[in-house]
């Protein structure tokens, strides 16, 4: 019976303290702040010193000044690059990995209205953080696209594009701890997805470059292939000009001494020097050297 109830002591009040800390956390959420002032600067929104403000959204639907944003992802480069990995006050969370993850929120303002609060555009409801908002991503450029979600199932999707322009994304502004839970879970897989699309992409790049090294060396080794062959084949062309050449030089030469002892012979042989000379020739010949000719024959 005591070890019983020790065991019940154990857990004593412990239903108690998760449903303070589910209280406390609720208590921390504030969609109505969170629609009105920037996440970084803790400044408001929709009112300036020039009475502008360019505003932008992550994708967990948090707003922010654009100027803050950005200030605070190159904070983040720079000490990622010097490996300062301190907090500060002014971060940005890993849903936001780039500007492209930053998407512009352009709002709808009543002109006759006093308070300046942004509204739906078609339901004409506040847009404050009461209601459910919508950010339409990326929406015609320069018109609003922030809607309420209630406005959003008034029109079919064909008339929400032909009014708001092509929609790649919604992205769900303040959502409460429960929805943002999802969402957290949707974008970590969208992220892991767009990571191994990044490296798959990296990895055929790289196997790209590796196969063109591999065609070049092999497209340059038949280039010094082919420039090896042409120049043997060159070198054999020269080589059977010059033996052509030498044999018909020796050939000639050959034929010179054979016709100079040919000649000598017939110089010296008056018989055969007859028979190698013309008409004209022989009418020089004398009437003694005819008929010693004759004789010889």
């Amino acid at each position: 019976m005591i070890a019983s109830n020790r065991r019940f002591m154990r857990g004593a009040g412990t239903a108690d303290k998760t449903g303070d800390l589910n209280r406390h956390a609720a208590q921390k959420f504030n969609a109505q702040e969170v629609m009105a002032t920037c996440a970084l600067t803790k400044t408001p929104l929709h009112t300036t010193a020039n009475g502008t403000s360019v505003i932008v959204a992550d994708p967990y639907g948090t707003l922010y000044h654009k100027e803050a944003a950005v200030q605070a992802l190159l904070t983040r480069k720079q000490r990622k690059g010097t490996g300062d990995s301190g907090g500060s006050a002014n971060t940005i969370g890993p849903q936001v990995r780039r500007l492209a993850d930053l998407y512009e929120v352009r709002f709808h303002r009543e002109e006759d209205q006093k308070n300046n609060d942004p509204t739906c555009p078609i339901s004409g409801k506040s847009i404050t953080g009461s209601i459910s908002a919508i950010v339409l991503v990326p929406g015609k450029e320069g018109m609003p696209n922030v809607v309420s979600e209630s406005g959003i199932s008034q029109l079919s999707p064909e008339e929400l594009e032909a009014e708001y322009g092509i929609i790649r994304r919604r992205v769900r502004l303040a959502p409460n701890l429960e929805l943002l839970k999802n969402i957290k879970e949707q974008v970590e897989q969208e992220h892991y997805k767009d990571d191994e699309d990044r490296r798959k992409a990296k990895k055929d790049k790289k196997k790209d470059k590796k196969s063109k090294r591999k065609r070049d060396g092999a497209e340059k080794r038949i280039t010094n292939s082919d420039k090896k062959n042409r120049s043997a084949e060159k070198a054999a062309e020269t080589s059977k000009r010059r033996s052509y050449t030498n044999v018909k030089s020796s050939t000639l030469s050959v034929g010179k001494e054979v016709q100079s002892r040919v000649d000598s012979a017939i110089q010296q042989n008056s018989v055969l020097s007859s028979l190698f000379t013309n008409q004209s020739a022989l009418s020089k010949i004398t009437e003694k050297e005819k008929n010693d000719n004759l004789f010889a024959r």
